[in-house]
């Protein structure tokens, strides 16, 4: 049994090696359930356009759901909601969790009138978030270009449209994917510092209560 314990411990320890993923094994499970609330909520409303109607259509014209909702994204909407999902990560990752460069004895920024270098970012996979949100919106942008020019003017190569339309499906439950973990650690982060600051406080009470 000892073996299969270390198989156990080593399979775990494989999958928090995963980038993105790899620390939702050590999430809690309050932070992940909340996450999942919050990710459902923001599924639901950010979706509201492409389902509410079909939904009116099946009931009151008899047209099948599937078909009106496919009809509804077979222009690359999928692709736009991809990248307004996962663009305000990098805002959101860089500017609470970002270290800017140091500053001048003045008190003003190494260079002005630009953008803050980040020296680092203090999020799990910080990085990789920022960059996965960067490609994610090129090729959201790239795509949904692509579709839209085929859909107006016959382009000298023809895009296989199914395949399009499979991949926009694809990169918006990725995206739906990143934005559920970036939920999970920042709720991680915040419940981290709450236990510490509650600590604090008893420390500072059991200190007060010696010292009367």
């Amino acid at each position: 049994m000892s073996w299969i314990k270390g198989c156990l411990r080593w399979v775990r320890w494989l999958f928090t090696q995963i980038p993105i993923y790899g620390q939702l094994f050590n999430s809690s499970k309050s932070s992940i359930s909340a996450a999942l609330n919050d990710l459902f909520i923001t599924t639901l409303f950010s979706l509201l356009p492409l389902w509410f109607y079909p939904i009116i259509a099946k009931f009151a014209f008899g047209t099948p759901f599937w078909s009106t909702v496919k009809s509804f994204v077979n222009g690359g909407e999928l692709f736009i909601y991809s990248a307004a999902l996962v663009g305000p990560l990098i805002y959101a990752i860089t500017k609470r969790y970002g270290e800017d460069n140091e500053q001048d004895p003045q008190g003003k920024s190494d260079v002005a009138g630009v953008f803050p270098k980040i020296r680092s970012i203090q999020f799990p996979y910080g990085v990789w978030f920022v960059l996965i949100s960067i490609l994610v919106c090129c090729f959201a942008a790239i795509f949904f270009g692509i579709m839209r020019a085929n859909s107006s003017a016959n382009l000298p190569i023809q895009p296989d449209e199914d395949a399009l339309f499979v991949a926009s499906g694809i990169l918006y439950l990725f995206t739906l994917s990143c934005f559920f973990c970036v939920s999970v650690y920042r709720l991680n982060l915040e419940n981290t510092s709450e236990t510490f600051g509650q600590d604090t406080r008893n420390l500072m009470k059991q200190w007060e209560n010696h010292n009367d």
